[in-house]
């Protein structure tokens, strides 16, 4: 039996990851079928009560919910309560499941560089990235600007051509996240870490 659930994102270029977190429901033990909503198509606020309240009045909380909100300038743990305690004023029931890139999602998309270099349009290239360790990606203050920078470094372009990489980075961003090998360099991030001990606990109350 396939459960149906829903994955609110933080942003529309995240709206990918609801693949990876469907494969991880089903490695846990329980396929799912999540619906990715896109915050700025709710008419809702923004806080995450008062979008998992509308998610309630309209009927589509479903089986499980992941809620994405990304770290930022905040310990992970802070997040972490902010998306419980809108469980809890929204009325929401079911498992919900954080998803809490420590910083921001483009920490977890700094480690491939296979994947970097294809997403640049040049799978072959051989100029440097300097690409940060495991150990050093949660630890960036702005991923998101270095991420940015990796991409135009790796598409190996200049002048105008470089610029419309950082024009294009919201889609390069979501191409990345779509290719997101979550056996890969990722696995090894404590955040990761922690959304899979999340989304195995979730699980475990579907079966």
């Amino acid at each position: 039996m396939i459960r149906q659930g829903v994955f609110l994102a933080d942003g529309p270029s995240d709206l990918p990851l609801a693949r990876h977190l469907e494969w991880l429901c089903a490695n846990a033990g329980v396929p799912v079928a999540l619906t990715s909503v896109d915050p700025r198509h709710m008419q809702a606020g923004r806080t995450v009560a008062e979008r998992l309240a509308f998610l309630v009045e309209q009927d589509s909380v479903g089986d499980i919910v992941f809620v994405h909100r990304d770290a930022e300038g905040e310990p992970p743990e802070s997040r972490v309560d902010e998306i419980e305690s809108g469980r809890i004023a929204a009325g929401v029931n079911c498992p919900v499941v954080p998803v809490v890139p420590l910083r921001m999602t483009e920490a977890w998309l700094l480690l491939d560089e296979a994947a970097i270099r294809r997403a640049a349009g040049k799978p072959n290239g051989r100029r440097p990235l300097n690409l940060p360790t495991a150990a050093e990606a949660e630890r960036i203050a702005d991923p998101k600007a270095v991420l940015r920078d990796v991409l135009v470094d790796a598409s190996e372009n200049s002048g105008r051509r470089r610029a419309a990489v950082v024009r294009d980075f919201g889609r390069l961003r979501a191409l990345l996240i779509e290719r997101l090998d979550v056996d890969g360099p990722v696995s090894t991030l404590s955040s990761w870490q922690r959304l899979l001990a999340d989304t195995d606990a979730a699980v475990a109350q579907l079966e």
